[in-house]
């Protein structure tokens, strides 16, 4: 039970880590933009000149990454695991986000119980680190409120990777897309209540051979592909939905791993809006955690 425990869970994280490419101030991939928007997003009468599907979702990085931030919904699914999460996320200098995050359905729910009082968890995203809201026996009155996790031990916890928050930002779930070099517009959908445009693409290591010369750097797509190969993933389909003002309303990973299959989703609205999301004054390390549960 631990090993396929701690196999789903690598699948999650690599899952996780197939949208961490180019950062959203990259600007390698600036000579693909164009002017024109797809006829499906132009305004009645309009008639712009029809741009490639790749074009136009470069176009898409440019006026989601200006956009700084977004309420998201997300929905993770490996196997029979799944997990939810709602909250705010900034992009506009590195990552950081305000999540909560209900882990009933996932064994991870159990595990962190003790120290969140329950399933659910409230996470906190910072540039170099992340914190977990203590609750239940863990919470005293005048104790600390978080625990912190470092780069370091997130990535001892997932055998390496330290970048899971990735899964969630649009801008680079887009040029991932871009990157497999196989995008099509699939045509108009209502999403979310918004009328918006459905593109999707496969990405596989083979794809990724070729990243760089796609808006991505070879080390960041060999950082995908190694994601690929941990999970166990030979490709995985990437779908998104854009609305005529060339932001992301939704995007989704659907893949199958060596632990079953893999859907992730996630759906964005209010852009702009604003993501507190400071280092809290209240913390402990994790590893000082570790050491008071072992005295105890």
């Amino acid at each position: 039970m631990a090993g396929t425990r701690k196999a789903a869970v690598t699948v999650v994280l690599a899952a996780l880590a197939l949208t961490a490419t180019a950062c959203d101030n990259d600007k390698s991939a600036d000579k693909n933009a164009a002017p024109a928007t797809p006829s499906a997003a132009a305004p009645t009468g309009a008639k712009p000149e029809k741009v490639s599907p790749a074009v136009f979702l470069e176009q898409v990085t440019q006026k989601t990454g200006a956009a700084k931030s977004a309420k998201v919904d997300e929905l993770i699914q490996v196997g029979e695991i799944t997990m939810k999460g709602q909250g705010a996320l900034s992009w506009a200098d590195g990552l950081e986000a305000d999540l909560a995050m209900d882990l009933s359905g996932s064994p991870l729910g159990k595990v962190l119980a003790p120290i969140t009082g329950g399933p659910k968890a409230h996470y906190l995203y910072t540039k170099d680190a992340v914190f977990l809201g203590l609750g239940g026996e863990l919470l005293q009155n005048s104790g600390p409120r978080w625990v912190r996790y470092t780069m370091a031990d997130m990535a001892k916890a997932s055998g390496g990777a330290t970048d899971q928050l990735q899964s969630a930002d649009p801008v680079q779930g887009v040029r991932t897309l871009i990157a497999g070099g196989k995008v099509t517009e699939v045509g108009p959908e209502t999403v979310n209540g918004k009328a918006t445009t459905h593109y999707s693409g496969v990405i596989s290591a083979a794809d990724l051979a070729i990243a760089s010369t796609q808006g991505i750097t070879q080390a960041q797509a060999d950082r995908i592909k190694k994601g690929l190969d941990a999970a166990g993933i030979a490709s995985e389909q990437v779908d998104v939905w854009v609305d005529a003002d060339k932001l992301v309303v939704k995007r989704t990973e659907q893949a199958e791993s060596k632990v079953g299959a893999v859907n992730v989703s996630v759906s964005y609205s209010d852009y702009g809006t604003p993501v507190i999301a400071a280092t809290p004054v209240d913390y402990i390390d994790l590893a000082d955690l570790q050491k008071a549960a072992a005295g105890s």
